[in-house]
């Protein structure tokens, strides 16, 4: 049975006729964000390239903080008679104030800056169900949203659950503008809710089913119909909006105006246009993640006289987009910066974010990136899979983890516990298992196939293991009865150190060479291997099946942020004479003088090696 939720925006408190709008031209406003992940506060990070083309510079860090996000939505609403701020989900996990606090803080500070609703991202469930409904029930004064989502019965049938706190859909009158907003949350990323006994206590529904039978409740009574999604498969902050698979595009989109959409951490500027079968078009924008940027989506809607009928329903015209930054030039929003006073001295207290432990010591102006430019293996990904091999009580044989865990690059310069965060926004944990060789050899070919729909780019960071990644070639068929034959696989897979052939006599392999069998065992299919992963993959995250199959795992509690903050520190120090390139005193203070005796690491640690070798056959 469809359920209603109604709610009303400010303007439907004032005590007067509503106007007659039929006929009329009519601005509305929203404002989109998305993916906040806990950024309440302003942090440090550097901007790629398609950021810093959308006007995130450098010298306006530091960058983030919901504060500013209600200076920003502000500025909006003083500007639009109509307005709404949407959010689509994921404001949960992503920074320490969320470790803390459980997501009081983001909820209660959303609320004070005066966002209208948001769609339930997949990480709001981070800590469980039970949890997310205390936060919503206790702090939340915005909409929650899920239509796509079958809350099951308490065990006590007078208990309160989430069933009770989170809506479908919200209607909103905005001056007399009647706006419908359906929320599609996610489950493709939620292991848990296919798990044996259901720990999170829903069901998903059919994303399709679902948004035709409340279209088909509200498009005969609003004028503006939102779809605001989490939905998505991949997400990655450095592609464009082409680079990435977007599931609100084939949804049945007949009758929806505009989608503002999540999880996918991109920009559509422009937005995209979608045509659908009844004549009309649907509007599609993604505002970013990680508090960086608020999305601004103007609307002309020329209002019909009967919304049940398709040819005279009211329609958007025409619209326009801007993604504004999110930096220093923008102040603080008082009554939000007050909410968050108490929550950054708790954290400060407990934590030093700028605190120095290490420093990166590349050449000229080089760092040590996340993505290798040969779509392989990369610098860091390798330190981060050598951190959990190596790791006291792991010792792996070998370790693999997706290349989309890890978030930001390091910079040339000192690194602190903020910089760690930004690579490890999320709180994954060491997973250790035993797997054949051919379970090995099935998890190789699945990352191949993936990386080989994301242009060759590995979606996997490896140690101790060496293999080519064919993304184009002759794979065996290992099930001819499918009527799909595989054009993705993993060949030449070996254990060991330093596999490639070393052609230059410099005593190191080079990428792109075959690997050496006199150094490296061969996987043998038969055999059983330590496999050190994520606790994320291993619950068959993005899509690692064979991982989530297995029965030999056992989760060490210890953090990916944790081995890797180790491992650096075990480090050589920094040597005495050693300049530090980010002092901005004339004449340049030594690492050691400015930070005391701390390691550095640079080009050689863990190098891009040809662990894995993209092959186009």
């Amino acid at each position: 049975m469809v359920t209603a939720g109604i709610v009303c925006a400010a303007a439907c408190t004032v005590d007067r006729e509503p106007p007659n709008l039929v006929g009329q031209d009519v601005r509305l406003t929203f404002i989109h964000t998305s993916d906040i992940h806990s950024r309440l506060f302003p942090y440090n990070f550097v901007p790629n390239r398609f950021e810093r083309e959308g006007g995130l510079v450098q010298a306006n860090a530091p960058f983030g903080g919901v504060a500013r996000m209600a200076t920003i939505a502000h500025d909006i609403r003083d500007s639009s008679n109509r307005s709404l701020w949407i959010d689509s989900g994921d404001c949960f996990q992503g920074a320490p104030v969320f470790n803390m606090f459980k997501g009081e803080a983001e909820m209660r500070a959303l609320t004070t800056a005066g966002m209208d609703a948001a769609v339930i991202g997949n990480h709001e469930f981070d800590l469980g169900s039970t949890n997310l409904f205390e936060q919503i029930d206790n702090w939340a004064g915005y909409r929650l949203l899920a239509a796509n989502y079958l809350f099951e019965d308490p065990p006590n049938p007078d208990q309160r659950s989430l069933r009770d706190v989170v809506r479908p859909y919200a209607v909103f009158d905005a001056d007399g503008l009647k706006v419908g907003v359906i929320g599609m949350a996610n489950w493709s990323s939620m292991t848990g809710i296919f798990e044996g006994g259901n720990s999170l206590g829903i069901r998903p529904l059919k994303d399709d089913v679902v948004l035709r039978q409340y279209v088909a409740l509200l498009r005969p009574t609003v004028d503006v119909l939102v779809v605001v999604s989490h939905l998505g498969l991949d997400e990655d902050e450095g592609l464009t909006a082409a680079d990435v698979i977007d599931e609100n595009e084939a949804l049945p989109l007949e009758g929806v105006d505009v989608i503002l959409g999540g999880h996918l951490h991109i920009i559509t500027n422009p937005p995209k246009i979608i045509p659908n079968a009844d004549g009309g078009q649907t509007v599609l924008v993604h505002s970013g993640a990680f508090a960086k940027f608020v999305g601004r989506l103007d609307v002309v809607v020329r209002v019909g006289d009967d919304n049940s009928d398709p040819a005279r329903r009211s329609r958007v015209t025409s619209f326009s987009y801007d993604s504004i930054p999110v930096d220093s030039r923008v102040p603080d929003d008082p009554e939000v910066a007050d909410v968050l006073w108490p929550y950054s001295v708790a954290i400060n207290r407990e934590l030093d974010l700028d605190g120095v432990f290490g420093y990166v010591a590349t050449s000229g102006e080089a760092k040590i990136t996340r993505n290798d430019l040969s779509g392989g293996d990369s610098q860091l990904g390798n330190l981060v899979a050598r951190s959990m091999q190596t790791r006291s009580g792991v010792e792996a044989e070998f370790a693999l983890t997706n290349s989309l865990g890890i978030r930001a690059d390091f910079e040339q310069g000192p690194l602190t516990v903020e910089q760690m965060f930004n690579v490890f926004p999320f709180e994954n944990s060491i997973t250790v298992m035993y797997l054949s060789g051919s379970e090995v050899q099935e998890t190789l070919d699945f990352v191949a196939r993936k990386s080989s729909e994301r242009g060759c780019r590995t979606q996997a960071q490896v140690s101790g293991i060496w293999f080519d990644m064919v993304c184009r070639g002759a794979c065996p068929d290992t099930n001819p009865d499918d009527g799909f034959t595989p054009t993705a696989c993993a060949k030449n897979l070996y254990l060991g150190e330093n596999c490639r052939v070393d052609m230059d006599g410099d005593g190191i392999g080079e990428p792109d060479a075959p690997i050496d069998t006199q150094k490296c065992r061969p996987v043998v299919p038969t055999a059983l291997y330590r496999v050190a992963v994520n606790d994320y993959i291993a619950r068959g995250g993005s899509g690692f099946e064979v991982l989530k199959r297995n029965t030999s795992k056992q989760d060490t509690g210890v953090g990916l942020r944790d081995a890797l903050t180790v491992f650096l520190r075990k480090q050589a120090q920094c040597a005495p004479e050693a300049i530090d390139v980010t002092d901005t005193q004339v004449p340049q203070r030594t690492i050691v003088e400015r930070f005391g005796p701390i390691p550095c690491f640079g080009d050689v640690l863990e190098q891009h090696e040809g662990r894995i070798r993209p092959v186009f056959e």
